[in-house]
């Protein structure tokens, strides 16, 4: 059972069905935390998961989701290093660029994480 705390985090989502384990929800809680949260939420989030599943989630960031200012503050705190192009598609931007993402979806096919 999630604490009732985070349904702030996550309003389009019934937290009582989450589960603190499975691997969607812990991606969705640690981004929504990293992006959002306060000191409080923060040190909730580390006792809750160790470094190396906070840092697993910053290294595939979902796309689209992140504050530009949230994802450069954690990427350095927790030295993860991110590819330019995945950290640019994982901005949240009201004005979605094309050629981004076809350039993003070519970086991906280079790597074999989408069908040629």
């Amino acid at each position: 059972m999630l604490p009732k705390f985070l349904q702030v985090f996550l309003p389009s989502y019934d937290i009582s069905v989450m589960d603190l384990r499975n691997k969607d929800d812990k991606k969705l809680i640690i981004e929504a935390i990293l992006n959002r949260g306060e000191m409080k939420d923060v040190k909730w989030l580390f006792k809750t998961y160790s470094t190396r599943e906070i840092k697993n989630v910053l290294r595939n960031p979902s796309r689209g989701c992140w504050r530009d200012r949230s994802l450069n503050y954690w990427t350095k705190i927790l030295d993860v290093k991110l590819p330019e192009i995945v950290h640019q598609v994982a901005i949240l931007s009201l004005h979605p660029d094309v050629n981004l993402m076809k350039r993003y979806f070519n970086y991906l096919k280079k790597r074999g994480k989408v069908p040629k």
